[in-house]
């Protein structure tokens, strides 16, 4: 039986995005980030947490991990998102994250996967949860682009926490009450592209669209329907 081998990755990365859910302001993201994956199912991520991924011989796969989720601040903050308009809203602090993943490949290398995000500290934000179908669509030794598109969704305290406004946000705040229900509140549409220098260094390039569903589209917090985002990094593997 071969040896499973121990993959390390190291990066660097800046890019732009809006400054919280809905905002039509962007602030610059700088991403140091590093991953492991230890052979055995084992994993560590920046931006993954740390977790376990089983995946079976008919192509199947799921996953567990913990993460952390940084939450919203009601002013302007490079290290978090959030932003100024949202000054009386109060600040919605982050939560250590449980993630519980189920998906498949199917044509090829494609793979559909669920999902689930559940905070194990300041439970009342809410479940939320996405549907993601990842495509390949150029594999090269150089070149590697791959688009996905996701469905999200919360439960009716995620998208309150994230969306509504409570009466007395809005006497803080001046932002009409909004009661926001659980459902599918956005989708998203993104682009990536890996380019291997050498064996060990490569530039990673993302790019992605998404858009607000519905009510959560009118809520009286979100400036736009519509957010962007874009980051660039260099990947060190080894």
């Amino acid at each position: 039986m071969a040896h499973a081998e121990n993959v390390y990755l190291f990066s660097l990365g800046a890019g732009v995005a809006p400054r919280y859910e809905g905002s039509n302001t962007y602030r610059a993201v700088f991403a140091p980030g590093i991953a492991a994956d230890f052979g055995n199912g084992l994993f560590i991520s920046s931006t993954d947490g740390a977790g376990y991924k089983k995946t079976f011989s008919n192509g199947m796969f799921v996953s567990t991990a913990l993460g952390y989720d940084y939450g919203r601040s009601d002013s302007n903050r490079t290290d978090l998102p959030g932003s100024d308009y949202l000054k009386g809203m109060g600040r919605i602090p982050g939560s250590v994250m449980a993630s519980f993943q189920v998906g498949a490949h199917v044509f090829g290398e494609s793979t559909v996967s669920l999902t689930l995000e559940q905070p194990l500290t300041h439970t009342a934000h809410g479940t939320s949860g996405h549907f993601d179908f990842k495509v390949p669509v150029i594999e090269t030794a150089h070149n590697e682009v791959t688009l996905t598109s996701s469905l999200h969704a919360g439960s009716e305290r995620y998208t309150q926490t994230f969306f509504g406004v409570t009466a007395a946000q809005s006497a803080s705040s001046g932002f009409r009450p909004y009661t926001a229900k659980g459902g599918f509140d956005s989708t998203t549409f993104s682009i990536a592209w890996n380019y291997k220098i050498t064996p060990k260094w490569s530039l990673h390039t993302e790019a992605g669209a998404t858009h607000y569903l519905g009510a959560y589209g009118k809520s009286p917090i979100v400036q736009a329907k519509n957010a962007y985002t874009g980051m660039m990094a260099v990947v060190y593997r080894y």
